[in-house]
């Protein structure tokens, strides 16, 4: 059950009080429709909305006959107005009202604490004459042997001390102005303000506090000042966002004080509170590494594991639970369970609540992990989607559902990757030549499998030639913007152009050569015979890029470029121009691994021609180069397209049989042709 958050634990005496409230909140719950109105106010109030909620509650109880119900509304109103809005003249009203229901049958209890809180709001006031009559109204109406007779009696006597203690700490600031007693004096003087059970005005204690640090800023009592300002605000005054504020700049200013590390734990624990475990988390963490010995320390574990469980991040819960169960809790002195919210049970009670959480979180963890993994992916937070797949492969590595991380992984690497870049991008000092290479990886990136999204790898080239146009890297991102159009989108006349344009505006770079090569492929594609040949000479005329490969050989654009000029007159069924081609290319390129299928082209030319011997010679050449050579058996195979029966063969058995099958039938038109 959600109850409205009512300033009570400061109240003398503490339990008794708190008993009182719950009686008479459980009274108004029994009513059905008493709650339903109880969750909306609620609702509202956390949201920060007070005027529709007390515009909700005063319609409710004008509106009801119901005396409890009535005084119910009344009680919210007033707290409302004292624990929020700080409205305290209309806190007043709101108790009054209550209280002019006696006469009606009001219940006791509920009366009784009417004039505890219209006390409470008096000396919040500084009204401390008008909170002592109100109290003395308390101890005239209740017998002599009720707490609450007790309570006005002990409320009376704390305001007393501690107005005489004001007055003489006043003194003392007077008389030692300027020097350290006089700091302590006004220390003592915000602490008197800041006590509920004391002079109750928290307002006025900011005050002091803040007189002091501006006074004595490197007093010992400092940090805490500040602390204590931020703490009211926190949990006194309900001011949220102004006590973050205040919390931040106490372990900015003061960040090797104890109260820094308090400061961080309230920090988080307003975040907790609020169910923003994501806000909360890292403030924990930052608190586990910046300030190992704090004393709260089981807290901080316990919270982080809650937060964890409640982001659904089972692991690192499990993680936390566990350091917190075996680390802390066999130590910990029983009265600190209450900053778990555990002060009710024993250190073994809390124990197998715990392992039980954990052995019900680790039972969870696969199936969940992947749920988180698949949100992660669909917020586009590919690294910690990563993450969540690297652990969950490495910590259940037989489940279903690492299986399917596993099948994921390749993927999320690569947008992890291309996550990591975008963020560099963002930074505003990263040097330009960076910034250009950040942008060509991401399209390779995409332009890879698995990925293979052509459409964001050509948007992430584009980006590349937007920003860089002047580098290199721009020439690169057109040339593979080009192969992206003419091999994976099937759309020549795109990459044409492309190709042109790296060409034209970056004429003497690699990616112009390559560029002028390719031209000369999706050419003999279409059959332009006449256009690949001006692209193969022009790529010809470039200095030559030579990559060395096994068994000595040695390869270029150069050389694919002089074999494919070859291809093009053979293709064509230039037969005289592809012989000299072929042959020009055996004379010149002796290191080249196309000598086998240079010399099976020009067995073929020459068994059309039915030069028959000359055609043995090639093969016997052929085969030569071939046996035992696996880098002759890929470039043949490679380049085997255009050689009819020899099409499609990719093992060296096959090669070989189709050539010495040749020789064979070669030999013996040679003898029918000598007899």
């Amino acid at each position: 059950m959600n109850i409205l958050k009512l300033q009570t634990t400061d109240t003398y005496p503490q339990g008794k009080i708190k008993k009182l409230l719950s009686h008479v909140l459980l009274m108004f719950l029994l009513c059905a429709f008493a709650y339903a109105r109880f969750e909306e106010v609620h609702v509202l109030i956390e949201a920060g909305h007070y005027t529709e909620a007390n515009n909700k509650l005063e319609a409710l109880a004008e509106s009801t006959k119901d005396i409890a119900i009535k005084s119910w509304c009344y009680y919210q109103i007033g707290e409302i107005h004292y624990n929020y809005t700080h409205q305290y003249t209309r806190a007043i009203e709101a108790y009054d009202k209550i209280l002019n229901l006696e006469e009606n049958g009001l219940a006791a209890e509920e009366l009784f604490l009417a004039i505890i809180k219209k006390g409470d709001v008096h000396s919040r006031m500084g009204n401390y004459q008008d909170a002592i009559q109100t109290y003395d109204r308390l101890i005239k109406l209740a017998p002599a042997t009720h707490f609450v007779h007790k309570t006005g009696l002990q409320k009376i006597r704390d305001i007393n001390n501690a107005l005489a203690d004001l007055r003489e700490q006043q003194r003392i600031a007077i008389q030692y102005k300027g020097t350290p007693l006089a700091a302590i004096a006004q220390f003592q003087i915000a602490e008197l303000y800041r006590n509920h059970s004391q002079l109750n005005q928290p307002e006025k204690a900011i005050e002091k506090y803040s007189a002091l640090l501006e006074a004595h800023p490197d007093a010992i009592m400092a940090p805490e000042a500040r602390w204590r300002i931020a703490h009211l605000r926190h949990t006194v005054l309900n001011q949220s966002a102004l006590a973050m504020a205040t919390y931040r700049k106490v372990i900015e200013d003061y960040p090797t004080s104890n109260f820094a590390a308090e400061a961080l734990f309230q920090m988080a624990n307003i975040h907790r509170t609020a169910e923003k475990y994501s806000l909360a988390i890292p403030i924990f963490e930052k608190l586990k590494q910046r300030y190992p010995s704090f004393w709260n320390m089981h807290a901080v574990l316990y919270w982080t594991g809650v937060c964890y469980e409640n982001s659904l991040n089972y692991p690192k819960a499990i993680e936390a639970f566990e350091t917190f169960v075996h680390a802390y809790l066999p130590q910990l002195n029983p009265g600190y369970l209450g900053q778990i919210s555990m002060h009710d049970k024993s250190v073994s009670e809390v124990k197998t609540q715990i392992d039980k959480k954990i052995e019900e979180l680790a039972a969870q963890m696969s199936q969940t992990e992947l749920d988180r993994l698949n949100t992660a992916r669909a917020d586009r937070d590919f690294s910690a989607a990563l993450s969540i797949a690297q652990h969950l492969i490495a910590t259940a590595p037989h489940t279903p559902q690492a299986e399917q991380a596993a099948e994921r992984l390749p993927t999320l690497q690569q947008l992890a990757a291309i996550e990591t870049l975008r963020e560099k991008l963002q930074n505003q000092n990263l040097a330009p030549i960076e910034a250009a290479r950040a942008r060509l990886q991401i399209g390779t990136l995409y332009e890879r499998k698995p990925l293979e999204d052509y459409a964001k790898a050509i948007a992430a080239y584009q980006e590349v030639l937007k920003h860089h146009a002047e580098l290199t890297h721009a020439a690169e991102a057109l040339y593979r913007t080009g192969r992206i159009y003419a091999e994976r989108l099937s759309t020549p006349n795109e990459a044409i152009q492309t190709y042109k344009k790296v060409i034209e505006t970056h004429p003497n770079t690699l990616q112009a050569m390559m560029a002028n090569f390719q031209l000369g492929e999706l050419y003999r594609g279409l059959r332009r015979y006449n256009e690949a040949l001006q692209a193969y000479e022009t790529t010809i005329g470039y200095p030559e890029r030579d990559r060395y490969i096994a068994g000595g050989y040695k390869d270029s654009y150069a050389d694919r470029a002089q074999f494919r000029i070859g291809r093009v007159h053979y293709e064509d069924r230039r037969y005289n121009e592809a012989r000299f081609a072929f042959e020009e290319f055996i004379q010149n390129r002796s290191q080249s691994p196309r000598l086998a299928a240079a010399y099976v082209y020009l067995a073929a030319i020459c068994e059309d021609r039915n030069e028959n011997a000359q055609a043995d010679y090639y093969y016997e050449r052929a085969e030569n180069l071939l046996t035992d050579n696996p880098v002759q058996m890929t470039t043949l195979i490679e380049e085997a397209s255009a050689l009819g029966t020899l099409q499609g063969s990719t093992d060296l058995d096959t090669v070989i049989r189709f050539i010495k099958e040749n020789r064979k039938r070669l030999g013996v038109e040679k003898a029918e042709s000598n007899q």
